[in-house]
This record gives C-alpha cells, structure tokens and sequence, in this order.
C-alpha cells in the first residue's frame, strides 16, 4: 500500500512539474509571436467568411498549439468571434492563416482586437498576447436563391434596354462575336455561325450594353420584408452586371445613384434597420436606361419593370 502511496506521489509530482515547465515554456514563446490582419474578402451575410491574419515567430523557439482569436463588434455593440487553431510553427517561421466567422446579418463591423493564447502542454499556465485591431468589415446583403422561371423573367426585355449598336463612319465589320439580343438579322455572320456552330454576328460598330437603375422602396413594411427587399435589390444588381449590362441602385428618398454592384451593395449593407430616409425625391433615370422598381409588396410584374419582395416567387426560393 505504501508502494502504491508512493507512485501516486511520483506521477502527481510529474504532473505538477510538466504544468509547470509548460507554463514557464509557454512564456518565452508567445513573447515573439506576431499577428497582423491581411486585407479583408468580400463580405456577405449567411456565408462563411475567412478572415486571412499574417503570423509570425519571431524568436528561436517554437511555436505550439496556438489559439488565435478576433473579436468583432457590430453597431448595436454586440459582440462576436472569429477563431483559429495554428498547431505548430517553426521558429523565424511565416505562415498566412484564416480566421472562420460567420456574419448573420448585413451591416457594419468593427474588427477591434486579436488574441493569441498558449497554454502548451496542460494551458493551466497558459500566455496570453493581445493587439490592438481597427478594421471595418463590412457585411453585404444575403443573395436570394431564385427560382429559374425568375431569372429568365429577369433577363428580359421588360427589365431594361437591350443593347444599342453605334455604326462606325464607313459600316465596316470591326469584327465577330456572339450573338446578342438586339442584333439584326442582316449582322448575322452565316459562315463564322455554321463553322463554330454557335450564333455569331458581325460587329459593325460599338456596342454600348444595356443600362438599368434598380430602385429600391422600403417604405410602409416589417423589418422582415425589408430585409427581404435589401437581399432581393442586391441580387438583381449582381444578376444584371453579370450580365454585362450597367447597373445603378437607388434608394427612394435619399436623393443618390449608387454606380455599379460594389458600390451599390455596400450602401444596402449601411441601411439602417428601420428603413431609409424618405424625404429627398428619386434620383431621374437617363434617358436609355431601364427601371426595376423593388419594394416589399407582393405583386409581381416584370412588363412593368416591378418586384415585390412578399411575393411568392420570392417566398419559393428563401
């Protein structure tokens, strides 16, 4: 029994001594440890985001089992954090790592602070490092998964201008290329069409794509419908410039044209929870450019250039 008392002592011993010898190891160690924020991936709520950060060891020792964290803070204040697990690395090593996050919502984050912990091997005398972080994450609106009968409705001509031809001074081709809705009969080039066997014209001038302005009305709805017609606006932006076409945004009653998807998406991701402001008038659409209004009404019709957020092609799809 005495023996047995004795190895008890003796592991409890190892134990202690192992605690403390990683704890005193795991000082010197988070000493030269550095982390730095790389530049920030597009952002968008209900997607995974990897959050890229530039770690580093900088003295002669070896870096184990460290756990790296962010903290994010959302306007309200809420706060949440982005994690990481680096297991070893090597000393005057340099590796890029990802930190995961997953923002739920749109909006505006502050990415104030990153901490790096190790408390190798046991952690009950772990070291801990902190930096100071400022960056500003900015979370665009979620994509709506349209249904396909949508996506053909989107891409007609009832939602916009089709593509206008500028002839050159003396009519000549200036080249070959695909086929596009607009081009005449006349500019189909039959040879290049059957050799390649995909419907081809002869370009005989500059082609000027088709311009749209999607204009948002959030007014007299739920937060819920709101959000839907934010994340339906964004889709359509991404679906048209995606088609090549020019896309401008505009949020009724702030009185500005947003130009082209990034800049247009980031001012969603901004909008406040309870709406826009609505006293300023709509912006005044050029004159070739087509208008898709957005709202949060249920009708539904794509002749007259109109989406509803509550209709049920939409509530098919979310």
């Amino acid at each position: 029994m005495l023996a047995g008392l004795n190895l008890l002592v003796f592991v409890f011993a190892l134990l202690v001594a192992a605690i403390l010898s990683g704890g005193l190891q795991s000082g010197p160690m988070m000493l030269g440890f550095q982390a730095t924020p790389e530049s920030i991936p597009l952002l968008r709520a209900g997607v995974e985001a990897r959050l890229p950060v530039l770690i580093q060891q900088r003295s002669g020792g070896d870096a184990l089992a460290i756990e790296l964290r962010g903290t994010i803070t959302s306007a309200p204040g809420a706060r949440q954090f982005a994690d990481t697990h680096v297991g070893h690395l090597a000393p005057r090593g340099i590796r890029l790592v990802h930190l995961t996050w997953a923002p739920l919502n749109r909006g505006v984050y502050t990415w104030s602070a990153l901490q790096a912990e190790s408390g190798f091997p046991f952690g009950l005398l772990g070291k801990r490092v902190r930096w100071k972080v400022h960056r500003e994450l900015i979370v665009r609106p979620s994509h709506l998964e349209l249904p396909p009968q949508l996506l053909r409705a989107l891409g007609s001509c009832g939602l916009g201008e089709t593509s206008r031809r500028h002839p050159g001074d003396d009519g000549e081709p200036l080249g070959i290329r695909v086929w596009r809705l607009g081009d005449r009969r006349s500019d189909i080039a039959a040879r290049a069409t059957l050799r390649h066997g995909v419907l081809l014209s002869r370009q005989r001038g500059r082609i000027h794509p088709p311009r749209v302005l999607i204009r948002l009305d959030l007014r007299g709805s739920s937060a819920e419908l709101r959000e839907r017609a934010i994340s339906l606006a964004a889709t359509v932006l991404t679906f048209r410039e995606r088609r090549g076409e020019r896309v401008r945004l505009d949020i009724l009653g702030e009185g500005v044209g947003y130009e082209g998807v990034r800049d247009g998406e980031e001012a969603l991701a901004k909008l406040s929870s309870e709406g826009s402001a609505l006293g300023l008038p709509a912006i005044s659409a050029l004159p070739d450019e087509g208008v898709l209004t957005v709202d949060t009404s249920s009708a539904w019709d794509t002749t007259a250039g109109h989406l509803g957020a509550a209709s049920t092609h939409v509530g098919a799809a979310s």
